[in-house]
């Protein structure tokens, strides 16, 4: 099993399509528990994005990891029923506007969705009317902002601004992820930030049971 889980990193690493499907199969028929291969994926991804940082690999090679793990979750959950966790309100994720990046966005709702979140995804370029229209239509507690490019950061503090604006600020709490850190998140107003896919799962879980934002 073991085997097969280190395997996996490598050939997410590489985007060998073919050998990570073939083991994700694999490993699903051994019994292996599907939350920890995807986890594997995203350790592979992680390579991916560190060799993107390097130079070593491009955009088309990020959109083709994102691709790859789509496939994956696919086959994980195409006997899994779905039943969303009880009582609580949907999550809104985005990459904010003047950004199209979504890797990380995708495979943080993907590891999310497969634990039983609600997930309100609105995809890339998300001007901050569409996510306050969205907290809205879902009564939402919880907003997760991505972006890859300096250019997101504004983005970020102009979405929190205007759910500040609207009146929803205070009943929602926001995480901010992809190229961000502590210097970014007090730059934008959120209430937390990550680049960790696991620790969003474990935020919004304990944020949402806790009905309030956590310290």
């Amino acid at each position: 099993m073991l085997k097969i889980q280190k395997m996996l990193v490598g050939a997410m690493a590489r985007l060998d399509e073919t050998m990570v499907m073939n083991l994700v199969k694999q490993g699903l028929q051994m019994g292996i528990n599907p939350y920890v291969l995807l986890e594997e994926i995203r350790l592979g991804t992680d390579r991916v994005g560190e060799l993107y940082s390097k130079g070593e690999y491009f955009l088309s090679d990020l959109i083709m990891a994102s691709e790859i793990f789509k496939d994956v979750l696919t086959l994980v959950n195409q006997d899994r029923v779905f039943t969303a966790i009880a009582s609580y309100p949907t999550v809104v994720f985005g990459t904010v506007e003047n950004d199209i990046h979504d890797i990380g966005k995708n495979i943080t709702t993907g590891i999310m969705s497969y634990n039983g979140f609600d997930i309100c995804d609105l995809g890339v370029d998300v001007p901050g009317e569409k996510f306050v229209e969205a907290v809205e239509l879902h009564n939402s507690r919880v907003v997760c902002l991505t972006g890859l490019i300096t250019e997101a950061f504004d983005s970020m503090k102009n979405t929190i601004a205007l759910l500040e604006k609207t009146g929803h600020r205070a009943r929602t709490t926001v995480i901010i992820g992809g190229l961000v850190n502590e210097s970014v998140r007090i730059y934008t107003g959120a209430d937390y930030w990550t680049t960790d896919c696991n620790k969003v799962n474990e935020l919004c879980r304990n944020i949402l049971m806790t009905n309030r934002k956590i310290v």
